[in-house]
C-alpha cells in the first residue's frame, strides 16, 4: 500500500531529524512521530490538530483540504495542514475509511505551566490513542446498525485460530478454524481491521472477503501470536491466575486472543482492553458458506457492495442499533444448533400471537438506544453526557420491557437470555 510505504520511510527522517536545527517545538513534534511512524499524527495547537511534513501532504490529499506552509526545517519548507478540534470526528472517519491510521497527540499540560519553565518551553504532549480501523469507539465514526470487528489470526499450517472483538460493545470471541476455511469466516465476520503475523499472510481466499468486507490488514512482528506470552497478556488484562474458567483454549486460539489484546492496549496507550473474557465458538455449530457464495446470495451486501437491495436490508425491522447487528450476525452466520435454532422459534411464535406486546416491545426499545457502546465509551474515558442520559434511558425501557413480559406471562428461554 503506497501510504503504508510512504509513512514507514517517514520514521528515518523524523528520528534524524530531531537534531539542534530543529525548533523546540519542532522538535518535540519529531520525537513524538518518530515513535508513531506508521500513523498520521494529529498534533494538538490550541483549536486544532496540526500534521506536517508527509503527513500534511497525505492528509490534505485525502480530505481535499488547504496544504500550507509551516516555517522551514533544514533548508526546506514544512507542509502543513490542519483540522478544527471541535469537528474532528468528521475528518477522522474519513481518514479511517481510506484504511489510515491516526496518532492523537494533545497537550497534556496547561500553558501558563509550560511557561513557568522558561519563555521557550514548550508544552508537554503524549499520544493518548492511534484510531485504526478496527478500534474506533465514537459514535460519530461508527455504522449504530453495524459491528465493528477488529480480529486477528494465528498460525500458518492446515490449522488456524481467529479472534475477533467489537471494542464498541466488548464482545470478545475465538474459535479454531481450518486454513481451507478461513476465507469463510472473514467472510462472515467481516472485520475491518485484521491482525497477521508479517510471517505468515493469507490466501486469497481469505484477502479476497477481507477486501470484499472494505477491511485492512495489519502486519505485526510474529512473536506477538507467542501462545506463551499471549497467555500471560489474556491473565494480567483479565486479572485470573489461569484461564481454565473462560475455556478450553488451544495454544493457537491463546496466540490469536494474546495478539488481539496486546493490539487494543498499544493502540488505547497502554490502556487495559475494555472486552469481556473471551467466548469460544464451538466447531460446526454454524453453516458454513463460501465467499463467492455469500457474494453472489448478497446477503448482507449487493454485488456492488451497499447494504440497501441486500436480504438483510428486506427483513430487517429492527428498531435498534444492538437489534439490528444481532439480526446481522444471525444471517451472516446461521446457526444449525438444532435446540437453538428450536429457542428461537418458540419466541417467535410468542411474540407472533401477542400484538399488542409486540407494539408495547417495539415503543419500549426504540427509546432505548445503544447502553452497550454508551457504557463502552464511559468505561474507557470518552464518555460524556449523552452517553450517560442514553443509560439512564436503556434503564427506564428496560423497565417498561419487563413490566410488558410480566403482564403477557411468562416468556420463552431465548427470550429471557436475551
Amino acid at each position: 500500500m503506497p501510504r503504508a510505504t510512504t509513512l514507514v520511510a517517514a520514521k528515518d527522517r523524523a528520528a534524524s531529524s530531531v537534531n539542534s536545527e530543529a525548533t523546540p517545538m519542532m522538535a518535540q513534534y519529531l520525537a513524538i512521530k518518530a515513535a508513531h511512524a506508521d500513523a498520521l499524527l494529529f498534533y494538538r495547537m490550541g483549536d486544532f490538530y496540526e500534521l506536517f511534513f508527509e503527513d500534511a501532504e497525505l492528509a490534505a490529499a485525502a480530505l481535499d483540504i488547504a496544504l500550507t506552509k509551516r516555517g522551514k526545517h533544514k533548508g526546506e519548507d514544512i507542509a502543513m495542514c490542519g483540522v478544527p478540534v471541535a469537528t474532528a470526528e468528521t475528518y477522522l472517519s474519513r481518514l479511517i475509511a481510506k484504511g489510515f491510521r491516526v496518532a492523537v497527540c494533545e497537550q497534556t499540560e496547561d500553558p501558563k505551566e509550560a511557561k513557568k519553565r522558561g519563555a521557550k518551553a514548550v508544552v508537554r504532549r503524549e499520544v493518548v490513542r492511534v484510531i485504526t480501523p478496527g478500534t474506533i469507539t465514537e459514535e460519530g465514526l461508527l455504522d449504530a446498525r453495524s459491528a465493528s470487528f477488529l480480529a486477528a489470526v494465528a498460525g500458518k499450517g492446515a490449522n488456524r485460530a481467529l479472534a475477533w472483538a467489537d471494542v464498541s460493545t466488548g464482545e470478545f470471541g475465538v474459535a479454531a478454524v481450518k486454513a481451507n476455511a478461513l476465507g469463510e469466516e472473514i467472510a462472515a465476520l467481516a472485520p475491518r481491521e485484521l491482525l497477521v503475523a508479517d510471517d505468515a499472510g493469507l490466501d486469497p481466499d481469505a484477502e479476497a472477503a477481507l477486501e470484499r468486507g472494505r477491511g485492512v490488514t495489519t502486519p505485526l512482528p510474529a512473536a506477538k501470536f507467542s501462545a506463551k506470552s499471549g497467555r500471560r497478556r489474556l491473565e494480567a488484562v483479565f486479572d485470573v491466575a489461569s484461564l481454565d474458567g473462560f475455556g478450553d483454549f488451544s495454544d493457537l486460539e491463546i496466540a490469536a486472543a494474546g495478539a488481539l489484546v496486546d493490539y487494543l492496549a498499544l493502540t488505547q496507550a497502554g490502556g487495559a482492553p475494555r472486552v469481556r473474557p473471551p467466548a469460544r465458538r464451538a466447531a460446526n455449530s454454524h453453516m458454513a458458506v463460501d465467499p463467492a457464495t455469500r457474494a453472489s446470495l448478497e446477503l448482507e451486501r449487493t454485488l456492488r457492495g451497499e447494504r440497501k437491495g441486500s436480504l438483510l436490508h428486506a427483513v430487517d425491522r429492527t428498531v435498534t442499533g444492538p437489534g439490528a447487528r444481532a439480526l446481522a450476525a444471525r444471517l451472516a452466520r446461521p446457526s444449525t444448533d438444532p435446540a437453538a435454532i428450536g429457542r428461537r422459534l418458540d419466541a417467535v411464535a410468542f411474540l407472533v400471537g401477542d400484538r399488542r406486546l409486540r407494539e408495547r416491545l417495539r415503543n419500549g426499545l426504540k427509546r432505548a438506544g445503544d447502553p452497550a457502546r454508551a457504557l463502552s465509551r464511559l468505561l474507557l474515558g470518552r464518555g460524556g453526557p449523552r452517553d450517560l442520559a442514553a443509560l439512564a434511558a436503556s434503564l427506564r425501557a428496560g423497565g417498561e420491557v419487563v413490566a410488558a413480559f410480566a403482564q403477557a406471562g411468562d416468556p420463552p428461554p431465548e427470550i429471557v437470555a436475551a
